[in-house]
């Protein structure tokens, strides 16, 4: 059985939980069956959408026409235009575009133990708002996984995040708020926090807006910084380092607004690959001390941002779309 009849069966249920994972996990990092699950996940909105019985039919017939042109690398244009349909028709029904995922605890012991588990990927130029269902607010940026219970345990509600993600906590002092990164464990009450932590990263940033929060690594529970409004911390080679927030403009991108206040040109470089999921080349390696004062809106798009950013200095640069790459130079 190949991937994209995996992803038939995911959305068939037809899949076991380890199955599921395994599947979701290839589709990270493989470009070609993200793309072939997202097209299927409009397909399903589509499906969800539509009063007409023979609809599916016809639209599962359409989605497995594409899916033998995908397999040859050749796209059958009438198939092309029906995906397109199918994302117009989502976005008007004013779903996001994101990939939702579930899976559940590794082997419960029984079935009564069973806690099954929420995910949701953002691809690179999109942003998810979403609410737990504790009433927690939580902004995803680009890149971001976010996996979380359905139903929060009695003692504590804990989520892991992947990426870059703003809490804004609903208050229970009966359960502390925990978000688990790759790094350290983030602990509050009711509160409101930006956590950046995304794995290519060397390090992990905790920024505090309102409230109060713990920082701890999940090794030493007992060794603990806490935050005040305005403060931040950053963890990195086994070290914590706390100071205050410099540019407070900079959580704006819940927003769609990504703001820099005299940041080095290597650092924004660094965020747009992040954000835009692309390979960024400069050429002479004194450019990346440039500094920037600058916003620009997430919709604008790689193109028009970096048409932006040479305004300010002056650089040429050239786009490969087979290779998802820029090149910089003077």
């Amino acid at each position: 059985m190949d991937e994209y009849e995996l992803i038939e069966k995911y959305f068939q249920g037809a899949l076991t939980c380890m199955e599921r994972v395994d599947l979701l996990r290839k589709a990270e990092t493989d470009a070609d069956l993200k793309n072939a699950f997202i097209r299927r996940q409009y397909l399903e909105a589509l499906i969800a959408m539509s009063p007409q019985a023979g609809d599916r039919e016809k639209a599962l017939a359409d989605y497995k026409r594409f899916i033998r042109a995908r397999r040859a690398k050749l796209l059958n244009i009438r198939i092309l235009r029906f995906v397109r349909y199918a994302a117009v028709a989502a976005c008007i029904a004013g779903l996001t575009w994101f990939l939702a995922k579930e899976h559940y605890a590794e082997e419960p012991a029984t079935e009564t133990t069973e806690v099954k588990f929420n995910s949701i990927l953002v691809p690179a130029g999109q942003r998810v708002k979403f609410t737990l269902e504790d009433g927690t607010s939580v902004w995803l940026n680009s890149q971001t996984s976010l996996t979380y219970p359905v139903t929060f345990a009695e003692n504590e509600r804990r989520v892991d995040v992947e990426g870059e993600a703003l809490f804004d906590v609903a208050k229970d002092e009966a359960r502390p708020f925990i978000v688990s990164c790759k790094r350290v464990d983030i602990e509050a009450l009711g509160t409101q926090f930006n956590v950046y932590d995304y794995p290519s990263e060397k390090y992990s940033r905790i920024s505090l807006i309102e409230g109060k929060v713990s920082v701890y690594s999940p090794k030493k529970p007992d060794v603990k910084v806490e935050l005040n409004p305005d403060e931040e911390v950053t963890v990195g080679n086994g070290k914590m380092s706390v100071g205050k927030i410099p540019n407070n403009d900079y959580f704006l991108w819940r927003d769609g607004i990504y703001s820099f206040d005299n940041e080095r040109f290597e650092i924004i470089l660094r965020k747009l690959e992040l954000y835009y999921d692309i390979s960024i080349e400069v050429q002479d390696r004194k450019m990346l001390d440039w500094r920037y004062t600058v916003k620009f809106r997430q919709r604008d798009g790689i193109d028009e941002i970096m048409y932006l950013l040479r305004r300010i200095h002056k650089f040429s640069f050239k786009k490969d779309n087979e290779n998802n790459r820029i090149t910089i130079g003077k």
